[in-house]
């Protein structure tokens, strides 16, 4: 839920003390940043940690994780929330002091500190189109889709999925085979889980101890979602409000566990928090550039750890047993999600109608299920989606097509996949340039990264 200091408001006293100190002390900050690199760094991280927790108090979503020093969240949440127009000031200096600087950690805050900036005044009531906040927010300039791409796919598919009947109903009654019985779902997540952590250690070590619990949820509008909560541990719930079928289980579970999210941030927990000390990996705020990178991995994923014949046989041979799914054509589905790959596309462009045009719930939803083939409930189950997190659904598609447009530049698909899960690090003449260099979605582009414009 988000909330706005009500204007003329008496500032309480915690939120006051709070801001002057932050101020005044990034004030000196400035003045001496090129002195003492790593300690002002260190002391710039702990106040972007800070400014997040602070910035979490007006919107539940944006932290997406903590794991740093238990007293700065609890400090964070002591009183009032820190008013939204002091939360700019701080983040307009700290973005100013890492843009007067270099080195693998500044490009990294530089990225995160122009999303929260961006972030802070659209709660202050700037109104920002999706293409703004996406640009803004993760650092990606979406281009709207023209719907002749959508009709090629759905023509595609109507040529594999011939019969009577609308093409959605055939698409729906063909995918609605491979549904998993509810009673079969937590044994299926075993066995996909398990493999994938075989295949992943077996191309990056894993860090000693990371683990990961399961649990099946109801009322969400994802699909599943991976909470990292530190010292290696996620929890990963998977919504069962709709249907699963077996082939997008496998991808799911890859996605939030391996080499998906957990895997992503038990690397970063490992690397970049225990063995460097770095403490702004902490905390993740959702609506930043890092989600862009997180998610576009996480969805090319798969596609790392098995070639289509491995993945197709691992369906066939041992999750169709466990599922009872035994002789349907695994081949046929994995033919058809290919035609309808194009069709990614059809949430944000649905985003895109109902915020920035205005569209009816109604016409956003009979356009997902024409355009997408899928169900009035899971149009639904979108819509709700996109009212609660706006542009993030670029991050999938978007952030998909550039790891696997770099990926496809790359000698070693496989190497360039976890080099952007965790960067080997740089080491030249300048402390300030030794360690990790953070990827990030004009880096991962392959264009220059000018210095960030934030927004007005």
């Amino acid at each position: 839920m988000i909330r706005s200091p009500r204007a003329g408001r008496r500032r309480p006293v915690a939120a006051v003390v709070f801001a002057g100190l932050l101020l005044s002390s990034m004030l000196a900050l400035t003045a001496c940043f090129e002195k003492v690199p790593t300690l002002i760094m260190n002391e710039v991280a702990e106040r972007y940690v800070k400014l997040v927790l602070a910035v979490g108090r007006h919107d539940e979503d944006f932290v997406d994780a903590y794991y740093g020093p238990a007293e700065w969240k609890a400090e964070a949440e002591e009183g009032e929330p820190v008013p939204v127009e002091e939360l700019l000031a701080t983040a307009d200096l700290l973005v100013h002091q890492v843009q007067t600087a270099k080195g693998p950690r500044h490009d990294f805050l530089e990225e995160q500190l122009v999303a929260v900036h961006a972030f802070l005044l659209k709660l202050d009531g700037k109104a920002m189109s999706l293409a703004e906040q996406a640009e803004h927010l993760y650092d990606i300039e979406p281009e709207p889709r023209d719907a002749a791409e959508f009709e090629q796919a759905i023509a595609d598919v109507e040529a594999l999925l011939p019969g009577d009947g609308s093409l959605r109903e055939r698409v729906q009654a063909f995918r609605e085979t491979f549904r998993v019985p509810a009673d079969r779902l937590s044994d299926v997540a075993d066995a996909i889980l398990a493999e994938t952590r075989k295949r992943t250690a077996a191309l990056r070590e894993l860090p000693q101890g990371e683990r990961f619990e399961t649990s099946f949820v109801t009322d969400k509008p994802w699909s599943a979602y991976n909470w990292y909560k530190g010292d290696l541990h996620s929890l990963i719930e998977i919504n069962t409000d709709l249907p699963i079928e077996l082939p997008s289980y496998l991808h799911t579970l890859s996605h939030e566990g391996y080499p998906g999210h957990h895997t992503f941030n038990s690397l970063i927990e490992k690397h970049m928090v225990m063995d460097r000390g770095w403490i702004e990996y902490t905390v993740y705020p959702l609506f930043s550039p890092q989600s862009l990178i997180a998610e576009g991995t996480a969805e090319a994923g798969v596609g790392v750890i098995f070639s289509d014949e491995e993945r197709v046989a691992f369906l066939q041979d041992v999750l169709a047993p466990l599922a009872g799914l035994e002789e349907l054509d695994f081949a046929k589905y994995d033919e058809l999600s290919r035609a309808m790959a194009p069709l990614k596309y059809v949430r944000p462009e649905a985003a895109r109608m109902l915020l920035d045009e205005g569209a009816s719930e109604d016409d956003v939803a009979a356009f997902m299920v024409r355009f997408g083939l899928v169900t009035e409930d899971r149009a639904r189950k979108y819509i709700d989606f996109i009212r609660r997190y706006g542009a993030y659904v670029y991050n999938y598609p978007v952030g998909e097509d550039l790891v696997n447009a770099h990926l496809d530049k790359q000698e070693d698909r496989v190497a360039a996949y976890f080099e952007i899960l965790m960067p080997e690090p740089i080491v030249d003449e300048e402390e300030t340039r030794s360690g990790p260099r953070a990827w990030t979605p004009s880096r991962l582009a392959g264009k220059e990264e000018p210095k960030r414009r934030r927004a007005h």
